[in-house]
């Protein structure tokens, strides 16, 4: 079987991984001329720790991570109304961990081994010719796939070519993402919630602090640093005075949050994983995982049906309620985010812990 996999984020190599483990060759091609790491930071929880546990990767990504043993939420004015210890859903699952987003591309990087990867080339085309993928690539190049594989993010170009249609629904927030230095020792998850904001920060390390914040599109402005100042602004500490500290000349990434709503993610000898697929709102930090996920359960179908279009049908089966179920919880915390102060406050400290382990106990189990 001759497999094309476009992208060579997290989504793509964790699938060649997959893909190589299952004993398959594959090519991938990526647009950028080296390894996409935007984002800066990331967070892992359980189910995504499981599952690079079965690529064999997750010694590599443990070494360099931090753990992440409590999630706490707090007012803007810095009183705790939620902390939930992340052992009690994922204690039978996988560690919690964060970890600079470079560094676990580069640990499904140097976990593949037979895979070609070819950068600042894109597919251009792919068309269905009796039963095959004629791919068609910037370089002007032209190849026959049995699959392609679409794991090139949320403006997927695959996705474009057999899921006409789909494309990328707005969120109405804008956010922003920067590493800083982890000052006031932040050691657990904290997130701080005011009025139509949030304010989030995941120690990566002891000296590093990864920083998300996001607010309503129509405030965002030009989403400088000065901006995201005067956001945040009126919030306490621990984290609004790193906030207020931050130097006009710091690297944040930027971006409008999207989402590409759950639908039917397979075509003849095409299919989307990751982002491609189902891309959500960051609020369940499930972007990584749901991929991860993807690259294991992809690779276990293929190996499993000779034919292409009953592996694709199994796939799609097995992972539709999954990733269903993360984008209706992120909708609902959202909303939750979004309700006033009062009310928001109440529901977290007196459910939140409740409503944490019914988000992700279904995550926390078998894929």
């Amino acid at each position: 079987m001759k497999i094309l996999i476009v992208g060579a984020g997290i989504a793509g190599l964790a699938t060649a991984r997959a893909l190589e483990l299952k004993g398959f060759e594959v090519d991938i091609v990526e647009r950028r001329s080296i390894s996409p790491t935007t984002g800066q930071g990331i967070f892992l929880l359980g189910n995504a720790s499981r599952a690079l546990a079965m690529l064999g990767v997750l010694g590599d990504v443990f070494d360099v991570a931090f753990p992440i043993e409590a999630q706490r939420i707090l007012t803007s004015r810095g009183v705790v109304i939620n902390d939930v210890a992340t052992q009690t859903v994922w204690g039978d699952c996988g560690p919690c961990l964060a970890l600079p987003r470079h560094k676990l591309i580069d640990a499904l990087q140097a976990s593949i081994s037979t895979t070609k990867v070819s950068y600042g080339i894109s597919v251009t085309a792919a068309r269905l010719r009796d039963g095959i993928r004629e791919v068609h690539f910037s370089d002007g190049s032209i190849d026959e796939y049995d699959l392609v594989i679409g794991a090139d993010g949320i403006r997927s170009a695959v996705r474009e070519f057999g899921f006409g249609g789909r494309t990328p629904r707005p969120l109405s927030m804008s956010c922003w993402r920067l590493v800083v230095e982890n000052h006031n020792q932040v050691d657990a998850w904290t997130a701080m919630l005011g009025k139509g904001r949030t304010l989030l920060a995941i120690p990566l390390s002891r000296s590093e602090l990864y920083i998300y914040a996001d607010c309503p599109v129509e405030q965002f402005g030009d989403g400088s640093i000065g901006v995201l100042r005067a956001r945040f602004a009126d919030f306490g500490d621990p984290l609004g005075s790193i906030i207020a500290a931050l130097d006009d000349k710091v690297t944040a990434h930027t971006a409008r949050l999207e989402e590409i709503p759950a639908g039917r993610f397979i075509d003849q000898g095409l299919v989307l994983v990751g982002d491609a697929a189902h891309a959500s709102s960051p609020s369940m930090a499930q972007g990584a995982a749901m991929a991860l996920e993807d690259a294991i359960v992809l690779a276990a179908c293929l190996a499993q049906n000779g034919q292409v279009a009953q592996a694709l049908e199994e796939f799609y089966k097995r992972r539709k309620g999954r990733v269903e179920w993360v984008q209706q919880q992120c909708h609902a915390r959202d909303k939750l985010r979004g309700a006033a102060d009062i009310v928001r406050n109440l529901v977290l400290r007196n459910f939140g812990n409740a409503l944490y382990a019914r988000s992700y106990r279904r995550l926390a189990q078998s894929l």
